[in-house]
């Protein structure tokens, strides 16, 4: 008879797939994100919002300059949307203790600069600009 799975590996599941964790962060860092994702969000949200933020930020310049333009090309679909993924990020970078929030700065930060180098300040940007203050 095999053996039960250690319950480590089960609690990184989620309906048989594996949960997303943010990367280069302390182990203390990830417990508070995964009590922040518990309480507020989805296991994983944290992890997916900021790999979903880097994807837009390193894509093609005309995607991010033609941002607002075509605001959400599946509006049934918020996971597209940068401006949704970025105040999932914001609200995480509030609400997590200060030790934890400094590590996930460390990694939003640099994603921000480089969106705000590649972008062009328009109308259309403002909201999501005024997510990265």
């Amino acid at each position: 008879m095999p053996r039960r799975r250690p319950a480590p590996v089960r609690a990184r599941e989620l309906h048989g797939r594996p949960i997303r964790q943010v990367s280069r962060v302390s182990a203390p860092a990830l417990r508070a994100i995964a009590r922040f994702e518990r309480i507020h969000y989805t296991p994983g949200s944290v992890a997916g919002a900021l790999d979903s933020w880097s994807r837009f930020v390193h894509g093609p310049a005309r995607v991010i300059t033609g941002y607002g333009t075509e605001l959400n090309p599946c509006p049934c679909c918020d996971s597209l949307d940068p401006y949704v993924e970025r105040r999932v990020l914001r609200r995480a970078l509030i609400a997590l203790p200060a030790r934890a929030a400094r590590e996930l700065r460390a990694l939003v930060r640099p994603l921000d600069d480089l969106y705000l180098a590649r972008s062009i300040p328009s109308p259309e940007h403002a909201e999501l600009r005024g997510l990265l203050e």
